[in-house]
């Protein structure tokens, strides 16, 4: 996994002001755990940032959905998906972008 990636959800964390423990989707993917998703869904993109340990898709219980995008946003250290109909937000440390 990337470290950046802990470090941007560690920054995460002090932003939002909370101790409480991310609650991990996704994490990691392999290619075949990949490709078998976006068959599924037009939603997961063939060349993840998740095949290169770079993202995870997260929740915090507490915090309201759209104050953890914006706190990510905020923070412009990489990607941020935004899938409330999930009950997730994506983020990466790939470029900063938002969808």
């Amino acid at each position: 996994m990337d470290k950046r990636l802990f470090d941007l959800l560690f920054s995460l964390k002090q932003t939002l002001q909370v101790d409480e423990d991310f609650h991990v989707i996704s994490g990691y993917r392999s290619p075949k755990t990949n490709q078998m998703l976006a068959s599924r869904s037009s939603g997961v993109a063939k060349k993840s940032y998740h095949m290169k340990g770079m993202a995870m898709d997260i929740a915090l219980p507490d915090v309201n959905l759209k104050d953890l995008r914006d706190a990510a946003i905020s923070l412009k250290l990489g990607g941020v998906g935004y899938y409330p109909s999930s009950g997730f937000v994506h983020v990466d440390t790939g470029p900063v972008r938002t969808w």
